[in-house]
């Protein structure tokens, strides 16, 4: 296969400027006859709690267009072109691009990620556009402009050339990539792990969960975990309610010590570095209700890091084995280990395992997961199967075998 190259990347602002109704109305008819369209969006996202979307970028039948979102109050027309299932779309790294159009309103549909798709092939996972861009069509990409201010008029010329960029090279990259995937036989499995990707990034957070982002000291207890969680849930539904960032009221650092010292009082609570006046007087006698709360929470209901037993010498020693075993299944069909699994998750996967459990309701054992790796996995661990392992031009292949 002859893979599509140019000589050097852009250094014009050979795009259309769409900044009226009218225009945006016309346009998308035009890509919506297409059928298919590459996409891409600029955004500020420092200042609020829902970034502020700058610029869009489509590349459609080789043309390259920019949509002004600052001129252009009623977006419906691409919305709705967005949320069309019969319509394919495509960008890179594209899960805050889709959760941006969800929070104007539309529910993205038939959207492919090549990102996801390139880690399907064996390449690096995550990769970055101007990599995957390289790879395929030997253009290196100036990045210089990644955090522009978009939000101002009118935009220089470096930054029309860096946004017409990343969207001019998708149709290729898409193309290239949905053609390998569809030799390797794994069309069905670019198809699952988009649409996955498409519904985790239009899913809200479960704030609940938030708490385990935050680095807590393994020497806390469940009580000193559970004022983490509800104060992290807490300054998260503050955050959105007001739409200012995460940290805009609490650091990570403040939050991990009222956690960690549970103040019974607002004086108290007032000792702990990095809560401001402010934010003491506004929110104090709330937090200290709140750290109450979970004092009387039953045992049963307050988090845990749940640790037991992954201490021993034996536990670590198979836990990492079931990881090399991962990595090699995956490795040896050419599919990024990144891309399917974690080391969290098959950390999971063993003490399922070795704890006598039932793994069905593991991610690892539902859908192309299963089949690339959960499965086989499976087997080699039990015994069924046997693994062997080659390098051959500077590729693991490997081979996997019934047992005796």
């Amino acid at each position: 296969m002859t893979t599509p190259r140019a000589a050097t990347p852009s250094t014009t602002t050979d795009c259309i400027w769409i900044h009226s109704p009218s225009q945006l109305a016309e346009y998308c008819h035009t890509w919506h006859a297409a059928g298919a369209f590459g996409f891409d969006t600029e955004f500020i996202g420092e200042r609020t709690f829902i970034p502020e979307l700058c610029l869009i970028q489509i590349c459609s039948s080789g043309e390259v267009a920019l949509i002004d979102p600052l001129a252009i109050e009623d977006l419906s027309p691409l919305g709705h072109l967005i949320s069309d299932p019969n319509v394919i779309k495509y960008c890179h790294a594209g899960s805050q691009d889709i959760a941006i159009m969800h929070e104007c309103g539309y529910t993205p549909a038939n959207v492919f990620d090549t990102q996801l798709m390139a880690g399907l092939l064996g390449l690096t996972y995550p990769i970055s556009y101007a990599k995957v861009v390289e790879h395929i069509c030997g253009i290196q990409l100036d990045k210089a402009h990644t955090y522009s201010a978009w939000d101002r008029r009118p935009l220089a010329k470096a930054q029309l050339i860096y946004a017409a960029d990343d969207v001019r090279y998708l149709p290729a990259v898409f193309e290239q990539l949905r053609r390998r995937i569809e030799s390797c036989g794994r069309t069905g499995w670019m198809q699952e792990l988009c649409h996955e990707e498409l519904q985790h990034a239009v899913a809200p957070p479960d704030t609940r969960d938030l708490w385990m982002k935050l680095k807590a000291p393994r020497s806390m207890n469940r009580q000193q975990l559970g004022v983490l969680r509800e104060i992290t849930a807490w300054r998260h539904q503050l955050a959105y309610e007001h739409n200012t960032p995460v940290r805009a009221f609490l650091s990570d650092s403040a939050i991990r010590d009222i956690a960690k010292m549970m103040p019974q009082t607002v004086p108290q609570l007032a000792r702990i570095e990095g809560i401001s006046e402010q934010e003491l007087k506004s929110y104090g006698p709330f937090i200290i209700e709140l750290i109450d709360n979970v004092r009387r929470m039953p045992t049963n209901q307050l988090p845990d890091f749940a640790s037991e037993g992954r201490d021993s010498l034996e536990t670590s020693q198979f836990i990492e084995r079931v990881w090399a075993a991962a990595q090699a299944i995956c490795l040896g069909q050419n599919v990024s280990t990144n891309l399917v699994t974690s080391q969290a998750a098959i950390t999971d996967w063993a003490m399922k395992k070795l704890a006598g459990e039932s793994l069905e309701g593991h991610e690892l054992m539902h859908g192309w997961r299963r089949e690339c790796l959960g499965q086989p996995l499976d087997d080699v661990v039990a015994g069924r199967t046997t693994l062997t392992l080659a390098m051959q031009d500077q590729a693991l292949k490997t081979s996997i075998q019934m047992g005796n």
